[in-house]
């Protein structure tokens, strides 16, 4: 004799199966790896950033960096029409105030040149040449930075400066009358 099984029993079995097929799908599903879609880009291309500061902003950024790196022996200000940079320096054992002034222009490679146009010791005008042959001798600051008496400016090498993690910057516009100071961060992409 055969036994008669419910229509319950069957609708039991059938509300199993679907819940393991639906827990088994769901599972599949998480384990799946995500199809994100990155566009790709070739090499031999670098990641850009445009940065345009004003002046406060480029001073901040100058103190911060120079306290950072050089244990803020030296103090630059931008104003409206040169960029000032003071220091204390050791002549004959007494403790001076030293003072430069220049007017910087940027380059077409992304640099700056910093032309000096007076040199102070204390309340002293210097000779610009003698003295940054005298700076020049006792510098010893990042490698970037040149100094160069016979030309009578300083220059900055920002691609050497800046060279954080692959980042490096370059200046586009360096404008103090319209208080505007572009610069253009590039990433060397990895290969």
């Amino acid at each position: 004799m055969k036994k008669h099984r419910s229509v319950w029993f069957w609708f039991f079995w059938l509300l199993i199966i679907a819940i393991l097929s639906f827990g088994a799908y769901t599972a599949y599903l998480a384990m799946m790896p995500t199809r994100t879609n990155f566009s790709t880009t070739t090499p031999s291309q670098n990641t850009k950033i445009d940065l345009t500061l004003n002046r406060d902003q480029l001073n901040a950024l100058a103190k911060t960096y120079l306290t950072d790196d050089s244990n803020g022996k030296y103090q630059v200000k931008v104003n409206s029409d040169n960029v000032v940079a003071n220091t204390t320096v050791t002549i004959f054992g007494q403790k001076l105030d030293a003072q430069l002034t220049m007017d910087p222009k940027t380059t077409d490679d992304g640099n700056i040149i910093m032309a000096v146009q007076k040199v102070e010791l204390g309340r002293l005008d210097l000779p610009v040449n003698v003295a940054m042959g005298y700076i020049k001798a006792m510098y010893s600051g990042p490698k970037g930075v040149s100094i160069q008496p016979d030309q009578q400016q300083i220059a900055l090498d920002l691609s050497k400066l800046t060279n954080k993690n692959g980042w490096t910057v370059r200046a586009d516009q360096f404008d103090l009358k319209e208080n505007r100071f572009a610069f253009t961060g590039v990433m060397q992409n990895a290969q």
